[in-house]
């Protein structure tokens, strides 16, 4: 998705009010070096595009300054460069720190974002991790939790900045999601497991009814409960899917379901699908 990049760095695009802090149990270390200058090579090596040298300057600050004035924007920044060095973990626990103990800073909506932020860059990487499962071990818990994050931000705080690309990139994750779904109900459909394909559609029917995946999930309704020997069953989806969708793909000009064809694990598309759309 085209989000925007210069939504990500903090100190670009909102202004900083400056926290000092009474106590704290950090050991400070003996400063080498002035504060501004830790500072300012943090800021050089973001500008470089030296992600990894930033975050050592951070580091160096908040270690020796803790209290200093540009304490509280370094954490800030520190999450941005941990993000763009893909330390997406680390991101998430800096976000969260500062969460706790900056709520009601100026900017704390910028460190919402960027946690739900470093969630959904880690759940993407974390897929390509997982194309040697089959679909039914790999798990979108991940894609979830960064939803809700993401969700959380928007009701917090509805007029942000960062709301827009927020909702932007939840929708993307329901359409995600579902897809997941409704790919783990077409291979338990290719397995002979009509009952596993039901589960699986039914989630996308019941808690993604918004998204693009609702049509299929229909259609392995119908196809799962006509492979179950379920009939009646069968005929209530079929008289749904043409209701909610009456120039169906699934159905014939008779009025007729049509069988699904399911690709083979051997069809490019099928990697497109069990991958989140990530390969092609």
């Amino acid at each position: 998705m085209g989000f925007h990049h210069s939504l990500l760095r903090f100190s670009g695009i909102v202004s900083f009010s400056l926290l000092i802090v009474a106590c704290s149990s950090k050991q400070v270390q003996e400063p080498d070096l002035p504060e501004r200058v830790y500072y300012e090579k943090a800021q050089q090596a973001l500008e470089d595009n030296l992600p990894s040298t930033a975050i050592k300057h951070l580091k160096d600050l908040d270690s020796r300054y803790p209290f200093g004035e540009f304490s509280v924007r370094a954490e800030l920044d520190l999450i941005y460069a941990q993000i763009e060095a893909n330390e997406n973990i680390a991101a998430h626990a800096t976000a969260d720190r500062f969460i706790k103990n900056h709520p009601d800073h100026d900017s704390i909506d910028y460190a919402y974002y960027m946690r739900a932020l470093s969630t959904y860059n880690g759940a993407e990487s974390l897929l390509s991790r997982f194309l040697d499962l089959d679909p039914s071990e790999r798990d979108s818990k991940e894609l979830s939790k960064a939803f809700s994050e993401l969700a959380d931000l928007t009701a917090r705080f509805p007029n942000s900045s960062y709301a827009p690309d927020a909702k932007a990139r939840m929708y993307h994750l329901r359409e995600m999601v579902s897809r997941h779904e409704l790919t783990v109900a077409h291979y338990y459909l290719k397995r002979k497991a009509p009952l596993s394909a039901l589960r699986r559609s039914q989630e996308v029917v019941q808690n993604y009814p918004s998204t693009r995946s609702v049509e299929g999930a229909l259609a392995v309704n119908v196809q799962a409960y006509n492979d179950l020997g379920k009939t009646e069953l069968a005929e209530t989806n079929l008289a749904v899917l043409k209701q909610s969708f009456p120039a169906s793909s699934y159905i014939d000009e008779e009025g007729n379901f049509i069988s699904l064809e399911l690709p083979s694990d051997a069809d490019p598309s099928f990697l497109y699908w069990i991958s989140f759309g990530l390969f092609d």
